[in-house]
This record gives structure tokens, C-alpha cells and sequence, in this order.
């Protein structure tokens, strides 16, 4: 730290700050996208259960307890909303069969055709903005993203 200079440290948090605006972008960019796929899917599924869909999609398959902390729900809410979700043919209940107290909670075909469209969708969408870069920037892009998403997963190990 003692080589550091305030200039220094000053040049780091405007790279920081780019980040942090970038995030603010394409969270912004994010909402409008899942909110037109929402409005698309809302024959499917209801807003706030597509919203959970989206939110547990990566954690499945997994346990009530995860959709809890994934969602924020209580028990109760997270035991609903996979009621509704099975019973709509998005989400599947499997025993666990050395412990027949924990359910394991999977995503069926039906779930996984909807949101693989909408993963296609969002990587099309992706992509224009990468369409003017050159193989250069593309490559530092790449490592970037790489580290920031190391760094993010080390946040959530069980990820």
C-alpha cells in the first residue's frame, strides 16, 4: 500500500465505478427483457410464479430448504409456490429414497423447454452488443467476465 499513490488508487475505483454501471445497465436491461418474455409467458404461468421460476431455475434440482434461500419465501410460501409449479407440470416432487423427509425438487421437460426459448431469446439479445467489438476487445471482454464470475462464484461456493 505504501507504493500506492492516490492517483493510483483513484484510476482503480473508476474501474470499479465502470463496473458498477455496467451492472446498473444490464440489471435495467434484464428487468425489460424478463418483463416482455413475462408478459409472453403469463398464458403459461402467472408473473410472480414465472419470477420464481426464473429466480430457483439454477439452483434445481434441489431441496425446499434451497428454494427458501434462493427466494426468500418461508417454508410455507416455497412449499406453495412448488405446489403450484407441479401442478402446473413445471417442477417435479422425487422422494429421496435414503431419506424419505427430503423431497428433491427437480425442473421438468415442459419447465426446461420454456426456459431454454428463453435462454435463446437472451443470448440473441446478448450477442448485439458484442456484434461491433473486435476480436480484441471480445478477448479482453472474455478474460474479464472470467475473473468477475470467478470472483462471484467464490462468494457462493454452493453455486
Amino acid at each position: 500500500m505504501g507504493s500506492e499513490t492516490a492517483n493510483d488508487r483513484e484510476k482503480d475505483w473508476q474501474s470499479v465505478e465502470s463496473f458498477r454501471k455496467m451492472c446498473r445497465l444490464l440489471e435495467l436491461k434484464r428487468r425489460l427483457f424478463l418483463e416482455n418474455d413475462r408478459r409472453n409467458s403469463e398464458k403459461l404461468l402467472p408473473q410472480s410464479q414465472f419470477t420464481h421460476l426464473m429466480m430457483i431455475r439454477f439452483a434445481l434440482p434441489c431441496n425446499l430448504g434451497k428454494i427458501m434461500e434462493v427466494t426468500g419465501m418461508t417454508s410455507a410460501g416455497a412449499s406453495i409456490l412448488v405446489n403450484k409449479l407441479v401442478k402446473q407440470g413445471f417442477l417435479e416432487r422425487i422422494d429421496e429414497p435414503s431419506d424419505r423427509r427430503n423431497v428433491r425438487i427437480t425442473a421438468t421437460d415442459k419447465a426446461n423447454r420454456l426456459l431454454k426459448h428463453i435462454d435463446g431469446r437472451l443470448n440473441r439479445y446478448i450477442e448485439h452488443y458484442f456484434l461491433g467489438c473486435t476480436p480484441a476487445e471480445l478477448q479482453v471482454i472474455g478474460e474479464a467476465t472470467r475473473i468477475l464470475c470467478a470472483k462471484i462464484e467464490e462468494e457462493n461456493p454452493d453455486r
